[in-house]
């Protein structure tokens, strides 16, 4: 009995085992590139230019249809790419009556990518709290603070706890009503970058504030939230320009900014946005923000202006992996597979997915046959075998494979 036992836990082992690695070869092997159209929109013809390879070459279209080659797309985006117009000379004086600055266009230039990986990584819940007003640039603190029932910085080299300054800091919490332990901190933990902006807390009662150090002493101001916003991520941002702190996004996927002049929010008017499927792309000037949101059914690329009113939008579908003939295969080779994932949460998240439709039932049926083919030949019961042809019934492949690698002996 206990070698039956042992044999069939073998037997599962390789299953699982076999779920992850076969469909991870086969993609590895065979898998289709789907090239995500770039899209880029023009202020001076107020449309879209996608990215497409046409011939070979690159070529950009709009949504009529009409095909502009490289110079010609650069020509009509003179804001995207001024920097290249500012290397040849070209760029035009004035847009839309507004006069161009070379050195405005840099400075309201922004970029932001949000991707599942930048949200969930793991936080190890100590941050350093850097100088917001250097002498001689930004330099790495000594210590670490952390928020439970109260602010504690810690010295990095002897782990031992700063009284003082966590009594000054703690106290400038409590003045402000902070209630602890914090459940939320936001910001850039590294020298590189131009400035520090210190960090964004949220308090256990959902309630956001700004934390910096200025001359050695704690700046702690409440950022107000008249929209009772809850907020599930905070990404904060190192631009040149002095319009937002951070991209929020809400419990219920919104979107938002917090500006520099007042901490009101401002909301992005995007729908239906995953942040554990999709990602996005802002991109700012001085004229407006586009926002790309791409997943692996569609992109769709929202323009807003310098207020976060619509412009206009872009949709474009992508082709299916499920309907071409690598995704067919696939479901008529294997019945589930193992998936793996968020590898960048706290924990390795492991299931088992059912692929969709039912053309795997074929092949079962044929490994099905095979095996009992083999069990005949091999003298074998039927009566004692048919564990073994449930499994290769239900698991297909991964069981046909699983069973002959570890045989069913007579003990």
């Amino acid at each position: 009995m206990l070698p039956k036992l042992s044999r069939y836990l073998l037997v599962l082992l390789t299953i699982i085992t076999l779920a992850y690695v076969l469909p991870a070869v086969y993609n590895t092997l065979f898998d289709t590139r789907i090239n995500t159209p770039f899209v880029t929109y023009s202020e001076l013809k107020k449309e879209y230019f996608v990215m497409r390879n046409i011939d070979g070459k690159p070529a950009f279209v709009d949504r009529n249809k009409k095909v502009y080659t490289q110079q010609e797309f650069m020509d009509v985006t003179p804001i995207a790419n001024f920097q290249y117009h500012l290397s040849r000379g070209t760029l035009p004086d004035t847009l839309n009556g507004v006069k161009l600055n070379a050195q405005q266009l840099q400075h309201e230039s922004i970029f932001q990518f949000i991707s599942p990986e930048n949200l969930y990584t793991p936080s190890y819940g100590l941050y350093p709290l850097f100088e917001s007003e250097p002498e001689f640039g930004l330099r790495f603190p000594a210590d670490v603070f952390r928020i439970n029932e109260r602010v504690e910085f810690i010295d990095a080299k002897t782990n031992k706890i700063n009284a003082a300054k966590s009594e000054t800091y703690t106290t400038a919490f409590k003045q402000l009503g902070f209630v602890f332990p914090a459940k939320l901190a936001a910001g850039i933990p590294s020298v590189m970058k131009r400035r520090d902006q210190g960090w964004f807390i949220e308090d256990r009662a959902g309630q956001l504030f700004h934390l910096k150090m200025v001359k050695g002493q704690p700046y702690f101001k409440k950022v107000p939230n008249p929209e009772k916003v809850s907020f599930k991520h905070i990404l904060c941002n190192d631009f040149d320009s002095d319009e937002f702190y951070a991209v929020v996004i809400s419990d219920d996927n919104h979107l938002y900014t917090i500006n520099k002049a007042d901490y009101s929010l401002s909301k992005f008017p995007i729908n239906n946005y995953n942040p554990e499927k999709q990602t996005v792309m802002i991109s700012g000037n001085l004229f407006n923000k586009t926002i790309s949101v791409m997943d692996d059914e569609a992109v769709k690329v929202y323009t807003v202006d310098r207020k976060y009113q619509p412009i206009d939008q872009f949709k474009e579908t992508l082709p299916l992996k499920s309907e071409m003939a690598i995704g067919k295969i696939f479901q008529a080779l294997f019945p589930f597979y193992l998936n793996v994932s968020s590898p960048y949460t706290d924990f390795i998240k492991m299931a088992l997915v059912r692929v969709s439709g039912n053309s795997w039932i074929f092949l079962n049926g044929i490994l099905l046959i095979v095996s009992l083919v083999l069990m005949r030949r091999e003298g074998r019961k039927i009566g004692g075998s048919i564990p073994d042809l449930l499994i290769v019934a239900v698991t297909g492949i991964f069981g046909f494979l699983a069973i002959w690698m570890f045989p069913n002996k007579t003990y």
